[in-house]
């Protein structure tokens, strides 16, 4: 990797991160209102229906068998509304919560979609996938279930403690000041849970992306061929076994705390009805049925209590999971659309570069050092030297997956900066050295070049890209499932699979980055043939190792430490014998026919009278 890409900022403490996290419930306000006002009428209601309790019991005592139906009926009709509007409760709840939960997948998935491309070579695709799936699916229950009893708790406390100092303020305000001998232990288990949480999340971070490296088909084969399933099988059940504590410790981590909160929730009752027993024979104000209705209220105060200092441990433990999350959110994308963007109309396919320079690692080392060239519509260019000169680089700014820190790189004119990344997207299409191929149909991975092709429009791009014979043999046709990454087919026919999705996006601008480096003579032959037709019309930008397939551009362009140190036709560059003419040496000194043989003859300098067999001409 040449550079790192540079990692958002902290996103500020936990509340801040929660407080972040609430914004996304933003655009469900409507929702939230409703949820709200059904929350407060079923927690009212339930309330309402302890206070019934204690009449019931002092019509018992006291009263007659009319007043005690009528107040069964009342607490009956209290019971089955509040059942209904649980009902609703919970299914407004679902609306909200995962409308929430699509708004902040869509947003995760569509950032890392305009992340450049540094993103993805530096980090895991299992760290990335442990993010978008693990950790959002994690906080699922914080959106869904979280919120619901954070404010079902609030209401339940606040009304309960209404109606107990209604009916007796001495033993209400005695509740009131134990209630705080929680908060304390609260924050430091809170503060203990979210340190575990985000461990627990890193190392299944790692689990995932050991997964995914090691039992995809490639990576099977590489452990089987060089026999490594017990230390693949050891480095799982490492990990495996470090998630196993980190779990134990998690959950243990508010288990005496929350042992407490259950044990005095339980003995709180028994002290009221020692108190209110005493007052009542005593003669006090307060009746039997006021003492079991306060009792049964006191429930109400230290279960929701509890279940406040539940969720605070929760939503803590989320804030590490929302960390995570917005960490990736607040990744820089680098490549951004401008607001006053152009959208190219029938582009011609007219490429510059104006004084490029570019480094992977601003203020690093040069990948391109005022680099500066023209290619009008139709152009053939050739890009060759050593490894590392600079030659991947200026496809990648084509294609505007980079920026240059200096210069324009220009298309009919334009900067590339000034235009759509749909536009960009449109002009330029690609044959990329590794051609990489979805588990779908064969179709389906060439129609992956305009989405909107249809079958016969698929079938014509396959058969220019001389796939047809492949088709043919394939027990369903165009509708034979590949493999992931293309495994059934050979590299050849994934190469041709890469030129026919090319054919079928018809883009102005063509990048060939070596689509024939791994191919035997015969194969070169054939896949060159299709990229004859392919780079018909098209301005064409070629990256080969084999000198043999850019003999025929209109210019090449010699890379070396990322500088253009040499330029012009195959015949001129050997004639001036500098670095194109030492590494054409270096390929051909030992061959015993020249690699133009076939296509005319040679003479010492390289001069071909007929076609050579590079890339052909349109």
């Amino acid at each position: 990797m040449r550079g790192g890409l540079q990692r958002a900022q902290p996103t500020g403490s936990r509340w801040a991160l929660l407080g972040r996290a609430a914004g996304l419930f933003r655009p469900y306000r409507a929702g939230l209102a409703v949820l709200v006002a059904l929350l407060t009428v079923t927690t009212t209601l339930d309330l309402v229906g302890v206070r019934l309790f204690g009449s019931m019991v002092d019509e018992m005592t006291s009263g007659t068998t009319e007043g005690l139906t009528s107040l069964f009926l009342v607490f009956l009709a209290i019971v089955l509304g509040s059942a209904l509007l649980g009902v609703a409760q919970s299914y407004v709840n679902q609306v909200v919560g995962q409308g929430v939960m699509v708004t902040l997948r869509s947003d995760l998935h569509a950032h890392l979609q305009r992340l450049p491309v540094r993103f993805f070579t530096q980090t895991r695709t299992g760290e990335i996938l442990s993010r978008v799936s693990t950790d959002v699916n994690a906080v699922q229950q914080a959106v869904t279930g979280t919120f619901t009893e954070f404010l079902s708790s609030v209401l339940a406390l606040t009304i309960a403690l209404i109606l107990m100092f209604q009916l007796n303020w001495q033993l209400a305000l005695g509740t009131v000041v134990v209630l705080p001998l929680w908060v304390y232990p609260t924050i430091a288990v809170g503060k203990r849970m979210r340190a575990l949480m985000l461990q627990w999340h890193e190392e299944s971070a790692r689990m995932t992306t050991q997964l995914e490296e090691t039992l995809s088909v490639s990576g099977s084969m590489l452990v089987k061929t060089f026999g490594r399933e017990d230390h693949e099988r050891e480095r799982f059940e490492a990990s495996n076994q470090s998630l196993r504590t980190l779990a134990i410790r998690r959950m243990m981590a508010g288990r005496w705390f929350n042992m407490g909160t259950s044990l005095f929730g339980a003995l709180v009752p028994g002290v009221v009805y020692w108190y209110g027993g005493r007052a009542v024979l005593g003669g006090d104000a307060l009746s039997t049925g006021d003492v079991v209705a306060f009792a049964m209220l006191t429930q109400r105060v230290f279960g929701p209590f509890a279940t406040l200092a539940r969720l605070n441990t929760t939503l803590l433990s989320s804030a590490a999971l929302f960390e995570r999350i917005f960490e990736y959110l607040d990744l820089p994308t680098e490549v951004d659309e401008r607001p006053d963007a152009v959208t190219l109309e029938a582009p011609r396919g007219d490429v510059a570069f104006k004084d490029v320079h570019f480094a992977y690692v601003p203020g690093g080392r040069p990948a391109l050092d005022g680099v500066s060239f023209e290619a009008p519509r139709g152009t053939m260019v050739a890009l060759v030297g050593p490894s590392g000169a600079g030659k991947t680089t200026v496809t990648y700014l084509l294609q505007r997956f980079y920026d240059p820190q200096r210069g324009a790189v220009r298309i009919d004119g334009h900067d590339v900066r000034d235009l759509t990344l749909s536009s960009v997207s449109a002009t330029v299409g690609a044959v990329m050295q590794e051609t990489y191929l979805f588990h779908a149909s064969l179709a389906e991975n060439i129609r992956y070049g305009r989405l909107e092709a249809s079958d016969e429009e698929v079938a014509e791009a396959a058969r220019a890209a001389g796939l047809w014979s492949l088709v043919e043999r394939l027990p369903d046709g165009l509708d034979t499932v590949v493999g992931e990454r293309g495994f059934r087919l050979s590299g050849g026919e994934k190469q041709r699979v890469a030129i026919a999705r090319a054919i079928l996006k018809d883009p102005p601008v063509l990048v060939l980055d070596e689509a024939t480096s791994s191919l035997d003579s015969r194969l070169e032959r054939e896949i060159r043939e299709a990229t004859a037709i392919l780079a018909k019309g098209r301005t064409t930008v070629v990256i080969a190792h084999r000198l043999s397939t850019v003999v025929a551009a209109d210019l090449i362009l010699v890379l070396d430490g990322g500088r253009i140190v040499e330029r012009g036709t195959h015949h001129e560059l050997l004639a001036q014998g500098g670095l194109y003419a030492s590494l054409y040496r270096e390929q051909f000194t030992d061959r015993t026919t020249d690699p133009l043989d076939g296509a005319g003859d040679a003479d010492d300098t390289g001069h071909v009278e007929a076609s050579p067999p590079g890339v052909a001409r349109p």
